[in-house]
């Protein structure tokens, strides 16, 4: 055991020698083959008086497929939440919106199209604006034009 606290210090140190100039972040950057690189380093630099028991090196295993699942589910679920926002978004085209538009004033038009932009999903107004999803505050839909049609009779 003491073996392994000995020798995770060293990589680990190396480790955020390199990240600590970009900050905490750099431990989310880690990859699985990272913690695998680890492991290996941490089995050939063992105590070959006291070697890392199978049950270990199994935990080890597992928590680094826990953490590489947990990435993926995630990603996986964002994904999902994107495309539902679009798919929200989608079903305003036509309707009129009003909230707060890209330059923090408050707006108003009806929906021509959607957007992602940086992630996020965009109404563009007929008014030429850009409107977040997020920032909408009303929805209605748009008023009815009422338009005349002259009628004519003829005489019998």
């Amino acid at each position: 055991m003491s073996t392994i606290s000995s020798t995770l210090p060293t990589a680990t140190t190396s480790t955020t020698s390199s990240s600590s100039s970009t900050s905490a972040s750099g431990w989310a950057s880690l990859q699985p083959s990272d913690f695998i690189q680890m492991m290996v380093t941490q089995l050939q630099n063992q105590d070959p008086t006291q070697p890392t028991s199978n049950e270990e090196i199994l935990q080890q295993i597992s928590q680094i497929g826990q953490l590489e699942s947990s990435d993926t589910l995630q990603t996986d679920l964002s994904s999902m939440v994107l495309q539902n926002s679009i798919s929200s978004a989608g079903n305003l085209i036509g309707k009129t919106v009003q909230g707060v538009d890209n330059t923090g004033n408050t707006s108003a038009g009806i929906v021509n199209s959607v957007q992602v932009q940086n992630g996020s999903v965009a109404l563009q107004l007929d008014s030429g604006k850009s409107m977040l999803l997020s920032n909408v505050q009303n929805i209605s839909q748009p008023t009815a034009t009422t338009t005349t049609t002259p009628t004519t009779t003829t005489g019998a």
